[in-house]
């Protein structure tokens, strides 16, 4: 379900979404000639000078390598080099691998709820939010 409501939103047109403005950026990492990694940067439309990271997966065949953290340095870099103040992301709680990752960058969670639907107040679906602050 997730991945569907991706595809009919940003990932729809990677192009219009991630690559049409200079503050915000889409990567893509490969390895044996296909595409084992993706994740998207742009701009919080809640809060002026804060980078949302977006859409991060690695496939499960390539994950404990240490791409997700690359592009999630990748990320910040990006992040300070057009001085954004912050970069934030959404997570669920029952992804512990990238929460651990996460916080092993540098990001802390502050602050987490419960999806407000139907589905996420019965299966208690809790999404955690995190921050980094890039040094300039």
């Amino acid at each position: 379900m997730y991945i569907d409501h991706c595809l009919q939103e940003d990932l729809l047109d990677i192009k219009a979404a991630y690559l049409g403005d200079k503050g915000s950026c889409f990567w893509v990492a490969e390895a044996d000639e296909c595409v084992v990694a993706i994740v998207g940067a742009r701009p919080s439309e809640e809060h002026l000078g804060e980078l949302m990271l977006k859409r991060m997966s690695v496939r499960k065949d390539y994950r404990g390598l240490g791409i997700a953290k690359a592009l999630c340095r990748t990320v910040i870099s990006f992040a300070r080099e057009h001085g954004y103040q912050s970069v934030v992301l959404n997570t669920l709680m029952v992804q512990h691998e990238a929460r651990a990752m996460y916080e092993g960058v540098g990001f802390r969670m502050y602050h987490h709820y419960v999806l407000p639907t139907i589905y996420g107040r019965l299966a208690n679906c809790t999404v955690s939010k995190y921050l980094f602050l890039p040094k300039q």
